[in-house]
């Protein structure tokens, strides 16, 4: 897939587009955000370059800290975001706004956690517009990189193609150009689009077996279970009942809650094949562990049982939908047909691989049900 970003004769489109090509750090990306979010929230073509530090930061939070993705090992913007966690004391689920507001104090206080951020101004602003004047930086000593781009900037802010930005009050600002500011207020939505596009595909080099990673980019909306919950009410009318796979306790209609067996800061989904009824308590206590190996036999047999319980349904084929499509079988029927072995193989050859992944990634394992 190669997606083009809009032409227009008067800029210098290629170059832009060359920033995000052989990334080796995700800071390009959340740098680029960060800008198009500043034009996005109209707040002028002078941008101080610590907001926008401060807002890749609070852009990269979920993906880093609530979703566990890695950036890379040697991928400074997320160090800087993992040691912002680590010293302000703000919760996974804090907003964007908060998030940031916590790195500005950190840039204003001068303390160890802002002195972090702001190293990443001596690279970031600079080695984004290194696409722009390939040829004239051939050959530079890296060291002399920062001011010569500085130059160039300035200098291109004049041309009839020049490049995205100048540093204006001793480099603490960016400017946008004009044109440029024309060109991403016009195709602000197609710009995030690409950027989110190469970001993705960098995310997914550096988290190769981690399931849904676009959904991991931003803040989760609240979830709506109810689909879960009416599914397993049908099985509990069928089954007649059910048995808590962690502690072995009843499970009764409209007492229960809805379990994610793979956490769902792990697989960002609310997909059939991964939840089934808990008592409350029970929920509560698992929250985001990785349950003991243990409970994967008996999670099977409870989704087994689920399906064989809903297959002869009328309205089976979209309620089993989920399971046809990770099983990959080509109906409701072939499914229905499977037996318990043929599903046991079929599905924990699925499931076993991302409770290694997701405890890899450091989400805690081998939980177990203690009352």
């Amino acid at each position: 897939m190669n997606i083009s970003l809009p032409y227009t004769p008067s800029l210098p489109i290629q170059a832009l587009a060359s920033s995000f090509d052989n990334v080796t750090n995700s800071y390009k990306f959340y740098w680029f955000l960060a800008i198009l979010e500043s034009i996005r929230k109209d707040e002028g073509r002078v941008i101080p370059v610590h907001a926008l530090l401060a807002r890749m930061a609070a852009m990269g939070w979920y993906p880093i800290n609530y979703y566990r993705l890695s950036f890379g090992k040697q991928d400074q913007l997320g160090n800087v975001i993992t040691l912002i966690m680590e010293r302000s004391g703000i919760t996974l689920e804090s907003t964007p706004d908060t998030i940031a507001n916590v790195a500005l104090d950190h840039l204003r206080r001068k303390d160890d956690v802002g002195e972090k951020i702001k190293d990443l101004a001596d690279y970031v602003p600079y080695r984004f517009l290194r696409p722009f004047f390939t040829d004239v930086l051939r050959g530079k000593d890296d060291w002399k990189i920062n001011r010569r781009i500085q130059e160039l900037a300035e200098q291109s802010f004049y041309t009839h193609q020049p490049c995205l930005y100048r540093f204006v009050n001793f480099t603490d600002n960016i400017e946008i150009h004009p044109d440029w500011y024309n060109y991403l207020q016009k195709h602000l939505a197609i710009l995030t689009g690409f950027c989110l596009w190469h970001l993705i595909n960098y995310l997914q080099k550096h988290n190769p077996n981690v399931p849904g990673i676009a959904g991991k980019l931003f803040k989760p909306q609240s979830r709506n279970l109810l689909q879960a919950r009416s599914f397993w009410n049908l099985v509990l009318r069928q089954a007649g009942s059910l048995t808590c796979i962690y502690s072995g306790k009843p499970i009764f209609p409209g007492k229960y809650s809805i379990d994610h067996f793979l956490p769902w800061r792990f697989v960002a989904h609310d997909l059939l094949w991964n939840l089934i009824p808990t008592p409350k308590e029970v929920n509560a206590s698992k929250n985001d562990n990785l349950p003991d190996p243990s409970y994967l036999e008996p999670f099977t047999s409870m989704q087994y049982q689920a399906v064989q319980s809903i297959a002869p349904m009328a309205k089976s084929e979209k309620l089993l939908e989920d399971y046809v499509v990770l099983l990959k079988v080509s109906s409701v029927e072939e499914l229905r047909k499977m037996s318990f072995g043929q599903f046991r193989d079929s599905f924990q050859a699925t499931i076993a691989p991302q409770l290694q992944v997701a405890a890899n990634m450091g989400f805690s394992a081998n939980w177990k049900y203690r009352p």
